[in-house]
């Protein structure tokens, strides 16, 4: 019943007034003090909650955080700070360094343990059908499980994990990232509660990390998991299965400034992550 509280309270908690400039970042937790996601630092003023599914909860190294941040002088502040697990759920089963949640395989971190029938938060990225975790949370076993990624266009699963959504969004599945909350299986999800959507609204720019596919049409890619595509000549394409960070406007990347987002573009670091052509 936590998970779903959770859930609902990230729904239902709006943003605090913020300068006209909103923007976007996804990615791993790199450093603490000062905090550095996806490479950048955020000023992330006193007082201000981490939401996330599992309540009240502390950020790691590891974790994977989707932030909205206003600009100041250049410097990105964390208006809305929300903690993003692509599983959450019971393990299945455990070998060669990964394990089964919900039909999804998830490499482990060195080091880590886990024990089939137990249930874990899975932080990390999606990797083709799989996630890549850079930190594993114990979670009370039980309750509600919980999916964060992109659907497949069909609409019937996220990674390897099926789905069985009784009502599907009117507009259907599109190619963002939904957080989808329900009860577990061993192979997927029976879905109660739908999120798209991980910044609380629309933001103007934003910078995303997370691992590159092949080319998917000519001179196309995208970051898996998170419905974001790019164009790159053949020397700029990244490697498949390369951990990338790309800035975009919607689901677009973006390798100059948009019009008015100059300030926006070098705070994010922008050109840095733009291939050279």
């Amino acid at each position: 019943m936590g998970l779903l509280i959770g859930v609902v309270w990230m729904v239902a908690t709006g943003l605090p007034a913020v300068a006209e400039v909103r923007l976007g970042i996804f990615g791993q937790v790199q450093a603490l003090t000062p905090l550095v996601v996806a490479g950048q630092t955020i000023v992330w003023p006193e007082g201000r909650a981490v939401l996330s599914p599992l309540g009240q909860t502390s950020v790691a190294l590891g974790d994977t955080l989707a932030i909205a941040a206003s600009l100041d002088d250049g410097a990105l502040i964390a208006q809305r700070v929300m903690m993003i697990y692509p599983l959450i759920g019971p393990v299945d089963r455990a070998a060669d360094g990964s394990v089964a949640v919900m039909g999804s395989r998830v490499v482990v971190p060195d080091g880590a343990t886990v024990t089939p029938g137990t249930w874990v938060a899975v932080s990390g990225l999606w990797n083709e059908g799989k996630v890549i975790a850079t930190r594993l949370r114990p979670v009370e076993a039980g309750g509600f499980g919980h999916l964060a990624g992109q659907v497949e266009e069909a609409g019937n699963r996220i990674g390897g994990s099926m789905l069985s959504v009784g009502r599907r969004p009117e507009a259907g599945f599109d190619g963002g990232i939904w957080m989808l909350t329900g009860l577990p299986g061993s192979e997927g999800l029976d879905v109660q509660l739908l999120v798209r959507g991980v910044f609380g609204g629309p933001v103007d720019l934003a910078l995303w990390q997370g691992y590159a596919s092949g080319p998917v049409a000519s001179q196309t890619y995208t970051i898996r998991g998170t419905g974001v595509v790019g164009a790159a000549r053949d020397a700029q394409m990244p490697q498949a299965g390369a951990l990338v960070t790309r800035c975009a406007r919607g689901s677009r990347v973006v390798q100059a400034a948009p019009e008015g987002l100059d300030a926006a573009f070098e705070a994010l670091g922008c050109a840095r992550h733009t291939p050279a052509g």
